[in-house]
């Protein structure tokens, strides 16, 4: 029977190579199957970037997927994001740093270049909405389309990339929780669900009731920005409590729900990243 929850310390979980582009490590949190068809996991890029990579980008490369969202968030290192928002003009380099939120919706024209590699690696919260957004995946043949670096841009490339610092963004009152913050990132779209970032006080017993919404697709999860967190999963299993601390990951599958236990939610305050939700009272409260 397949467990109501998956449960990760990506510290200390073990990454695997990516055999189709050697340097590259990932961390598999959700499979196609729980994801919808999409993927959630971390990628781990090298300086530089992989040799691969550097061949593929040597004079520049940029692409566009047809029908997937693609997003990211930068846990670490740095990562170069050249995007063009004249068509007709030339690249912008934004230089991507801890705590940048990236998002890559269809037909929105992103590229890179060998010049502009990571310089000490880059550690990426990576999760889409199907397959084919990675050059190396087979369904990619299908979905991502490149672009010669320079000269005219397909017209229906119009895809508007969202691309900041959420440092950048400010905090606002929890729509449930008080003394609460949230900090929304990304609505609904494509077929994911809603991204906010979630700021829980120290010491916090507020009432948490997140159930999962019916279907094989896991659409609640969370990863630990910061901090420590301590829920209960309720689902066919009963109650398991789930420990989690910075770099940790949780998702809920349908038929179970996360709830807050008897202790405190968190010893000394936590900022999570929310989808789906905003560990509110009820599943209704981030729809």
């Amino acid at each position: 029977m397949i467990s109501d929850f998956v449960l990760i310390d990506t510290d200390t979980a073990p990454t695997e190579e990516d055999p189709r582009n050697p340097g590259k490590r990932t961390l598999l949190l959700l499979s196609r199957e729980d994801a919808g068809g999409g993927v959630v996991r971390i990628s781990h890029w090298p300086s530089g970037f992989t040799e691969s990579i550097r061949n593929m980008a040597n004079n520049g490369h940029r692409h566009y997927h047809n029908s997937v969202n693609e997003r990211h968030y930068v846990l670490g290192g740095d990562w170069t994001a050249l995007y063009w928002p004249d068509p007709e003009g030339g690249p912008v380099a934004t230089r991507l740093t801890r705590h940048h939120y990236l998002e890559n919706p269809p037909k929105a024209l992103h590229g890179i270049n060998r010049s502009m590699g990571p310089e000490t690696g880059t550690k990426f919260l990576v999760w889409t909405s199907g397959p084919g957004t990675d050059v190396h995946e087979p369904e990619a043949a299908t979905e991502s389309f490149d672009v010669e670096f320079e000269g005219p841009v397909p017209p229906e490339v119009d895809g508007i990339p969202i691309l900041f610092n959420a440092q950048d963004r400010p905090w606002q009152p929890h729509p449930q929780q008080d003394g609460w913050l949230v900090k929304p990132l990304s609505a609904e779209q494509d077929g994911l669900p809603p991204v906010t970032l979630v700021n829980i006080p120290a010491g916090s017993r507020a009432p948490v009731d997140v159930a999962a919404p019916e279907g094989a697709t896991v659409k609640r999860w969370l990863f630990v920005i910061s901090g420590d967190l301590a829920l209960d999963v309720r689902g066919q299993d009963g109650v398991t409590p789930a420990t989690l601390r910075e770099n940790g990951f949780l998702a809920w599958r349908d038929g179970a729900a996360v709830r807050a236990g008897e202790g405190a939610l968190t010893d000394g305050g936590c900022v999570a990243i929310c989808i789906g939700h905003v560990l509110g009272s009820n599943a209704a409260s981030a729809a």
